[in-house]
This record gives structure tokens, sequence and C-alpha cells, in this order.
């Protein structure tokens, strides 16, 4: 991997409002259908979680309470491009979502043979991650948790965060050894996992694949840019 920076938290709440506020934009799912959330209480053993499409909830009213701190979600690989675009312009420097060899690597603590971001102990994830056991059905504000070997966190749950690449499943079988980018096209990834996620979802490896317009109360983003293409402060 060529030198990257990657964000220390998860987007927040009070950071895409800004740009909102800013902008006047309007996320996919305010403009669409809504957010995708559970739809019950009662997890089904061969189906996984019951979801419904609510056309009340967006980024503003997930289906639970959020404050400033929070990682933003039921925003799509859109919507993130969007703000990423609008940060840059802002900022003038060159922000860019994480590619999928990049989140993991930073995920390993630089390459480690880590099981979940920061240790390879299961018995030990509830003090890195905000997952089904002890997230209370909800996200948490960014960084109350251990960080990993990067100084990085939420790395493994809290919410999914969007890559930049499309999926193929067999393209790591076959992708160039230094930088890969991901496939040509596809469906886009998601990686870490999230709240309402069994520990075995959210290890470093796991690979999860949505169409780009796809958002839910568990799917945010986190920031990435070259080095060689920028210094950043």
């Amino acid at each position: 991997m060529d030198d990257f920076y990657i964000g220390k938290y998860e987007l927040t709440v009070s950071e895409f409002r800004e740009f909102v506020n800013t902008t006047g934009y309007m996320t996919e799912g305010e403009i669409g259908d809504g957010c995708s959330v559970y739809g019950g209480g009662e997890w089904k053993k061969d189906t996984g979680r019951e979801w419904k499409k609510d056309r009340s909830k967006s980024w503003r009213n997930p289906s639970f309470s959020q404050g400033n701190n929070h990682p933003v979600s039921c925003v799509s690989w859109r919507d993130a491009v969007v703000y990423i675009e609008w940060l840059s312009n802002k900022t003038g420097k060159r922000y860019r979502l994480p590619t999928e060899a990049e989140w993991e690597y930073a995920a390993r603590s630089g390459g480690k043979v880590e099981k979940w971001a920061g240790t390879n102990n299961e018995s030990e994830l509830m003090d890195y991650a905000w997952y089904n056991k002890n997230s209370g059905s909800k996200t948490h504000p960014v960084g109350q948790k251990k960080s990993n070997g990067l100084g990085l966190y939420d790395m493994a749950g809290n919410v999914w965060e969007w890559c930049s690449d499309w999926f193929d499943e067999k393209y790591y079988s076959n992708s160039p050894k230094d930088n890969p980018k991901g496939a040509d096209n596809g469906i886009r990834v998601l990686r870490g996992g999230s709240w309402y996620n069994a520990p075995h979802r959210l290890r470093t490896s796991v690979r999860a694949e949505r169409e780009p317009d796809k958002r839910a109360d568990g799917s945010g983003f986190r920031l990435a840019a070259s080095v060689k293409e920028q210094k950043l402060d």
C-alpha cells in the first residue's frame, strides 16, 4: 500500500449536518423512500434481521436517538461521495472514501493478523466495539471504545463503513499486489460491521456488498486521502 490517511473517527452527525445546512442537500433517503430500519424485535436464526423501509426515517431521524458525536447513518454511498466532494472543495484538500484494501490494512492495525480491529480475542471485543451484545440496538458517540493499534476508533462495529470499491467476490484472488483498487463494476463495498451485528460479522476480513443507493440505520463512512496528493494538517 502507498501511504494514505484515514479518519480517526467515523463521520459524525454534526459534520454531516454542517454540509446539509450549507448546501441544502437532501439525501437519497429523504427524496426517496426513506431508510431501511430494523423491522421487528426478534432475531431470526435463518434469515437474520428483518428490515423494512420507513419513509419517515433518514440521517436526521434514524430508528434511535442520536447526538452530534454519533456516527451519521442512513446515508448511501452516493450521499457519502457528494459530502466528500463538498468537503474537498471547501478545504482545497482531496478527500475520498478508502479503498477496501486500505480499510482492511488500517483496521488490522497496519496489516497485522487481527481477527477484529484491535484484538484477536472475542472476550475483549466489548472493549473495542459496539455490536449486538452491548449496543442497546443503537449507535454510540464515536471514540468511546478502545482504539486499534493505529489509534483508529470504531473500525469494528457502530456503523458499517462505505469503501470506494466495486465488489467482486473473487477480486483479490487476481488483483494487483500493489494498491488494489477494486473491481471495474458491480455493487459497492461496506466493511466493519455495526451496532446490530454479531461478533463474526465484525471481523476485519468480512466484506459486505450493497447497491450504491442503499441506506440503512447501520451504515455510515469515514474519510481517507492519499499522502502523495497533498499534505493534510
